[in-house]
């Protein structure tokens, strides 16, 4: 029988423990650093003495004092919260309004509707001086709390302060860090103070009024775009474009209670800023052509009218455009093509469908043409045709406009293609009868 030898069973290698491990694992002075070893050495003399050590000790804490929590923080509840300015230029002088916004308007009590505000939820500051920032200095000196910028929403130019132009006031705007380019802009005609001081309807807060948020408005019913400050910039920057800001004006007779009638904040017409300054005036009914070239119009009316009444009214939405142009001989020439889709809101027994389409193309197209014409007599590309030239030949424009001159005229537009689709009639498909 054979026997088994232990030196076979298992390795060589695993019955030599010596050559398991590496032979500075198995000398435990030569694992660790001889520093580590003599606690004597590992920590300065003068730290293990008692006195020192305390001594040590109490000044990190007072080093940790000033650091433990936000000294310059200031209460929420203790500072005005700016909601709108307004600037007017008045004997040689800056005057400068801020709305301040109370916020407990903005809440509900136990009723579940809003509160009673005899102030309308807002004040109104004003500040006088040689510039905006000494004017803004001047507000400071009665003010009863610290002014925090960062909620800005709005800011009102007066007519007096644009023909002085625009870049004062857009300079210290963008330059105070609390400031940002996202201020919806506009201009007016109006007392400042009183626009600022127009109570929105049912007594909200002026958060909810159009000074505060002009695009609810704008998408029921898209005329005059409302514009940031960022969009303003850069319409005053691109050679190709024509700055249009939004003329804010108050309609003082629509709205009433029983005791009362209240001043309504309305965007009704807008500016021409040429070399940043109030260049001229176009009201809504010159603009309506503009909104079928503005990818951002969101819902706007067409009213067809036959011997003086409405007898259809088309609602559209997102028009679909484009723009082409042809340089003619050294003179520009440019075509509009229009995909249009209607929903029809109210319909009059007296007009058939194709009646109303056509009719439609042709007011479109007549809104189109004035709007420009309007433009062409203001020295304005209104519809911002020169910017794909500008854009995809300069070399083209630069010649155009060569001398500061302006290259269009009303021969210009060339033709205006409009194609209009009925996506749907509502609800019922024939006009209302009596039976």
């Amino acid at each position: 029988m054979r026997t088994l030898r232990p030196g076979k069973r298992f390795p060589a290698r695993l019955l030599r423990p010596a050559k398991r491990f590496p032979a500075w694992l198995l000398r435990p002075a030569k694992r660790f650093p001889a520093w580590l070893l003599r606690p004597a050495k590992r920590f300065p003399a003068w730290l293990l003495r008692p006195a020192k050590a305390a001594l040590l000790a109490g000044s990190l804490c007072l080093l940790a004092l000033p650091i433990a929590g936000c000294w310059d923080l200031c209460e929420l509840e203790h500072m005005f919260y700016a909601h709108a300015v307004g600037v007017d230029y008045r004997d040689g002088k800056y005057r400068l309004y801020v709305q301040i916004i109370d916020f407990s308007a903005l809440g509900k009590h136990e009723g579940g509707g809003p509160e009673q505000q005899e102030t309308g939820g807002s004040w109104v500051g004003l500040g006088i001086g040689g510039s905006i920032q000494e004017a803004l200095q001047d507000l400071y000196t009665s003010s009863q709390r610290r002014f925090y910028w960062g909620h800005l929403n709005s800011v009102v130019l007066s007519e007096s302060v644009l023909k002085q132009g625009i870049e004062t006031s857009i300079g210290v705007l963008s330059r105070y860090h609390e400031f940002r380019y996202t201020h919806w802009l506009f201009a007016t005609r109006e007392p400042i103070d009183d626009v600022l001081l127009a109570s929105p309807i049912l007594e909200f807060s002026p958060v909810y009024s159009q000074l505060g948020d002009p695009v609810d408005t704008y998408r029921q019913s898209s005329i005059v775009r409302p514009k940031r400050m960022f969009q303003l910039i850069v319409e005053m920057n691109e050679a190709g474009r024509t700055a249009l800001l939004p003329l804010i004006s108050l309609e003082r007779l629509r709205w009433a209670d029983r005791q009362k009638k209240y001043a309504a904040i309305e965007i009704h017409d807008a500016v021409i800023l040429k070399d940043g300054k109030w260049h001229a005036v176009m009201s809504d009914e010159l603009l309506l052509g503009k909104r079928w070239l503005e990818a951002e119009t969101e819902r706007t009316h067409v009213y067809i009218k036959q011997d003086g009444r409405t007898e259809a009214v088309l609602v559209f939405r997102r028009p679909k455009f484009r723009i082409a142009w042809q340089d003619d001989g050294g003179r520009i020439r440019f075509d509009l093509k229009l995909s249009l889709r209607a929903v029809i809101s109210e319909h009059s027994a007296g007009m058939t469908l194709d009646t109303i389409i056509r009719r439609a193309e042709e007011t479109i197209r007549d809104e189109i043409r004035l709007t420009y014409n309007e433009g062409i007599k203001r020295q304005a590309d209104v519809f911002n045709l020169l910017d794909p030239v500008y854009r995809n030949d300069p070399k083209l424009f630069r010649r155009l406009t060569a001398g500061g001159r302006f290259p269009l005229d009303e021969s210009s537009l060339r033709n205006i293609d409009v194609r209009v689709t009925i996506a749907s009639t509502g609800k019922t498909q024939e006009s209302f009868r009596v039976r």
